[in-house]
């Protein structure tokens, strides 16, 4: 799985739908922000090397479609051996920074909202279930709980950089 982004709250004591609402929230409080970018400014990399904001919403796509399967195999196979996936490749085989915004966006946007439909179904006795994601044993609960701090790890940075909510 590589870097974590959540603490790992104890799987048990975890809620699908506040989970869903949680991931929700996070979407939907970003949509606005996100929309309100020009095409050329999600084409603007933070700096030398660095994706653009096309690309890292490209990303969270990505991590959208590998973890709704992760979310999926691991209520039906609660010992499942997943594979991670090479996110830089992903990106640029997808070629997202060519795409127009308003189609990255949607896309990110409908994967999200099904992301947070999955969830909210989610039977809580799973959030326990374990299966190995990239070689490391991790809980159903964990995975949806790093998966919101993942994305909000990087809101957080994308709005610093392109000045999102700064007077």
């Amino acid at each position: 799985m590589g870097v974590t982004y959540a603490q790992g709250a104890d799987p048990a004591g975890l809620d699908p739908v506040e989970l869903s609402e949680r991931l929700a929230a996070v979407v939907r409080e970003a949509m606005p922000w996100f929309a309100s970018l020009s095409d050329a400014d999600a084409c603007r990399p933070e700096y030398g090397g660095k994706w653009s904001a096309k690309q890292v919403v490209g990303h969270l796509t990505d991590s959208a479609v590998n973890n709704l399967g992760r979310i999926v195999r691991m209520q039906l196979e609660p010992e499942s051996n997943l594979p991670g996936y090479e996110q830089m490749a992903w990106v640029e085989v997808q070629h997202y920074a060519e795409r127009d915004w308003p189609e990255v966006l949607g896309l990110w946007f409908a994967l999200n909202e099904h992301v947070i439909w999955t969830i909210a179904h989610v039977e809580k006795r799973s959030l326990t279930h374990v299966g190995v994601v990239a070689g490391e044993p991790i809980t159903l609960g964990f995975l949806i709980e790093d998966y919101v701090a993942h994305m909000q790890h990087h809101l957080r940075a994308l709005k610093r950089w392109v000045g999102v909510g700064q007077g």
